[in-house]
């Protein structure tokens, strides 16, 4: 096969054999696909040539709020595997809501570092307003958006043009290779100028992380509300006065918290039954939604939290009495309504089990 026309990441290597695959013609352009579960929302995919990528990540960043979050994906401790051991996921990182445009302004002196390493991956996102923009260290660009007329007209001004199915350089056997393991004639001229210790993703990753006081995410799950959805979630949750609902909050952020608060349940609880009732209320806040609105989200927000719910139900014992008012019931079906109201966790903290104690949780009437 002829050689690329377009200028691809020195940090993703296709293996020779493969570039002489008939199959390896690889072209510019960008495809689009709605996304599974989420029929006012697309994924975008694109390929380009990395002297325009900067500008189009750029323009593509316009579609997000004043506001967005950093996300960085790199492995923060060097790889060291055998033939026989299977690779390690890199951790990913978020920022504070931060201006966009600050955040831009911040990666310029990194951006070049960022396209090329064979081992970043990044991008800018706002949960909120369901848009997403990502380069993954697969070195493919993807756009998650409602908006998919302007996001069109963004890559058709960058030289793009649609194709049905896009093949990228990774869908072919490939090496991924740090800035630092690249021969320096070999690495675009402006890192040629670059010391070792800056071309480190270790190095400049931590200073972006610092940066930014980014946070490690425990949780891998890829879960998407699109804008439309995320109104029609507050709409509901604005009607209730006690909840003192923002439009503005996310309520993925909820259903993670939701997530995290029954994983610290099965570590064993740390709190006491104001805590413990803090976290049970999330799950009362995602069931309002879930009778509330239409069916198809509701399913998917039900299928989410699907595992977390059947691991909680597996920790709860004594589930005749409801908390926090003490009552008993044998009815099965009422116990079945809102289960993690009727019984406690079986790993009680001190602290727990003697604020029950005082709500006569133990006592046999």
């Amino acid at each position: 096969m002829p050689p690329l026309t377009f200028a691809q990441p020195c940090g993703l290597r296709v293996w020779d054999e493969e570039i002489q695959n008939p199959a390896f013609d690889l072209h510019q352009g960008f495809c689009y696909s709605r996304l599974d579960g989420c029929q006012d929302a697309f994924r975008f995919a694109a390929l380009i040539d990395t002297n325009q990528f900067a500008s189009m990540f750029k323009a593509c960043a316009t579609m997000l709020a004043e506001e967005s979050f950093f996300v960085l994906e790199y492995y923060p401790e060097k790889i060291q595997v055998s033939e026989d051991d299977a690779l390690p996921e890199p951790t990913v990182f978020y920022s504070p809501y931060i201006p966009t445009q600050e955040i831009l302004d911040t990666i310029a002196p990194y951006m070049e570092r960022l396209i090329h390493d064979g081992f970043v991956g990044f991008g800018l996102a706002n949960s909120r307003q369901g848009v997403e923009l990502f380069y993954s260290e697969e070195k493919a660009f993807t756009c998650f958006t409602a908006n998919h007329i302007r996001t069109m007209d963004i890559f058709t001004q960058h030289g793009l043009s649609y194709t049905q199915e896009l093949i990228f350089p990774a869908d072919f056997a490939h090496d991924h290779l740090s800035l630092v393991s690249i021969d320096a004639d070999k690495l675009p001229g402006t890192l040629r100028k670059l010391a070792k210790q800056d071309l480190d993703y270790i190095n400049y990753c931590s200073e972006l992380i610092e940066l930014f006081d980014m946070q490690s995410t425990s949780d891998g799950e890829d879960f998407f509300l699109s804008g439309k959805e995320q109104d029609l979630i507050s709409a509901i949750l604005e009607q209730e006065e006690d909840l003192d609902w923002s439009s503005e909050d996310e309520f993925v952020h909820l259903m993670m918290d939701w997530k995290e608060f029954v994983k610290e349940c099965s570590q064993g609880f740390d709190g006491d039954l104001d805590d413990y009732l803090n976290g049970i209320q999330l799950r009362d806040i995602i069931a309002l939604v879930i009778d509330n609105i239409d069916a198809d989200i509701s399913k998917k927000l039900a299928d989410f939290i699907d595992a977390t719910d059947a691991m909680f139900r597996r920790q709860l014992v004594t589930t005749e009495r409801h908390i926090p008012s003490g009552e008993l019931s044998k009815n099965q079906l009422h116990q079945q309504k809102n289960f993690w109201r009727w019984g406690v966790i079986r790993q009680q903290s001190a602290e727990l089990r003697r604020d029950l104690i005082r709500l006569g949780w133990f006592s046999k009437n």
